[in-house]
């Protein structure tokens, strides 16, 4: 479970009984230990690809009484999310109160059933607030044995990569338009391949060196080259140019990002260079002279 959509969880989409992607406390559960539980099944779940901890149902996923809205003085959904900060690193996840039992169970009046989405995460291992590492293990939460804590250690390390592009104005001249290919994860791409089809003008004359070859790509060391000018960009650049990037993993597996690009549609429809900016700034200060100068 790479992804959980949690705006589509509510009660008749809980399971009836547990899984490796699904757990459950009763409402009977006092909050201390119940603290307990979800600091371990958001480490657990973090650490095994990811799953939904639901509080407040019975053995079947069933609501049994919910709970109430408030934690002594504290809001039950902030003092959830204080107790989910607790895994360090914190993982990816979101929380929704369910207050409808849609026929399945009971719900108290004011209580709520809690569901935590935990998104599977490449950053462990991931340490519960007790100090320990924990994975899921079919229907349970189990702490995780030495050799498996080393193993999600390497799984950090070659993680998937993933790229996408940006184009922005040249750093060192504003008259330039950049294409850059940038990370989104911590992973690193290797031995990618750059490419774009048709090439536009500026480009057309440089064919021989497409596609383009970089060692390597992460979140610190972006690709960045020119392909337009900021006058006529469209026209120099192209339209329906279609990028192509093919890198690969530390493992050596294949992975491809493709689009079609709208370079002006990148900028917005306001755009002034600096020039152009410096300009207006100018006139705008002679008009204000002009008008104080009359008064």
């Amino acid at each position: 479970m790479s992804h959980i959509d949690i705006t589509n969880i509510d009660t008749l989409a809980i399971p009836f009984s547990e899984d490796d992607e699904f757990e459950f406390k009763s409402s009977a559960t006092p909050h201390k230990e119940l603290g307990k539980k979800i600091a371990c099944a958001v480490s657990g779940f973090a650490n095994a690809g990811g799953g939904v901890f639901i509080a407040g149902v019975d053995a079947n996923g069933d609501p049994d009484g919910g709970f109430a809205p408030q934690v002594g003085r504290q809001d039950l959904r902030d003092w959830v999310d204080q107790i989910v900060h607790q895994v360090t690193p914190t993982p990816s996840y979101e929380i929704k109160l369910l207050d409808d039992a849609q026929g399945r169970g009971t719900l108290n009046s004011g209580c709520s059933v809690v569901a935590i989405a935990i998104e599977e995460s490449f950053l462990g291992p991931h340490m519960a607030s007790d100090n320990k590492y924990y994975i899921r293990a079919g229907a349970h939460t189990v702490p995780a044995r030495h050799f498996i804590v080393e193993a999600i250690w390497a799984k950090r390390h070659y993680a998937k990569p993933r790229l996408t592009h940006l184009f922005r104005t040249k750093p060192t001249n504003s008259q330039s338009v950049q294409l850059g290919i940038l990370a989104l994860t911590s992973s690193p791409a290797v031995d990618i391949k750059i490419n774009l089809a048709p090439l536009g003008e500026l480009l057309a004359r440089l064919e021989q060196y497409f596609p383009l070859r970089v060692p390597v790509i992460d979140s610190e060391h972006p690709f960045f080259f020119d392909v337009s000018t900021w006058t006529m960009m469209k026209d120099r650049f192209g339209e329906n140019v279609e990028l192509d990037v093919n890198y690969h993993d530390l493992m050596g597996n294949s992975y491809q990002y493709k689009t079609v690009l709208d370079i002006e549609a990148s900028f917005g429809p306001m755009r002034l260079d600096a020039d152009a900016a410096e300009k207006v700034a100018k006139s705008l200060e002679s008009i204000d002279k002009s008008l104080k100068s009359r008064k």
